[in-house]
């Protein structure tokens, strides 16, 4: 009795194989094509995630910046203003220190700002996140090729929340 396999045998494996990769690899192409937008949403998502819980533990304002045009988010800190008052008329000192840029991220999607949209609303966004955890309200879109989402900022607590916008329909 002879030990191994016979050319049929290897046959339907290496036809079981090519069927199953024929199967997947349209599945994977797709998969690759919607990972910038994947992506994009995913950094947006964390910097907002970020900016809260760093205000929260450094007890200062983070600002969110975002901006239409270049298709970019950034984190900064604001700008930290130390106020001393002296006795006597109008003696008042003020040291205002640059607020630095934390984290600067360039989207391989396209972001719209939703709201708020108002006249003077020039395609840049500042959001900012407060110490006591909350946010200035805004919905987002972010959009490409392969379909969008839409990120929404609550108010009261900070977090952010993100929908597919084909879910919705």
């Amino acid at each position: 009795m002879r030990r191994g396999f016979t050319l049929v045998e290897l046959m339907v494996v290496v036809l079981v194989i090519g069927v199953i990769l024929g199967i997947s690899i349209p599945t994977f192409r797709s998969i690759l094509k919607k990972a910038p937008l994947e992506q994009a949403i995913s950094e947006v998502e964390a910097k907002c995630r970020n900016a809260r819980s760093k205000a929260i533990l450094n007890n200062r304002v983070i600002e969110v910046y975002l901006s239409e045009i270049e298709n970019i988010v950034a984190l900064n800190t604001t700008a930290r203003t130390v106020t001393e008052t002296r006795f006597g008329p109008n003696m008042e000192n003020r040291v205002i220190e640059d607020g630095e840029e934390l984290e600067r991220v360039e989207l391989e999607a396209d972001l719209q700002v939703i709201t708020p949209r108002g006249e003077e609303f020039n395609g840049e966004l500042t959001l900012r996140f407060y110490p006591n955890g909350t946010a200035e309200p805004v919905e987002l879109r972010v959009f490409g090729e392969t379909g969008s989402y839409i990120l929404t900022v609550d108010q009261v607590t900070g977090h952010t929340t993100v929908v597919n916008e084909e879910e919705l329909q």
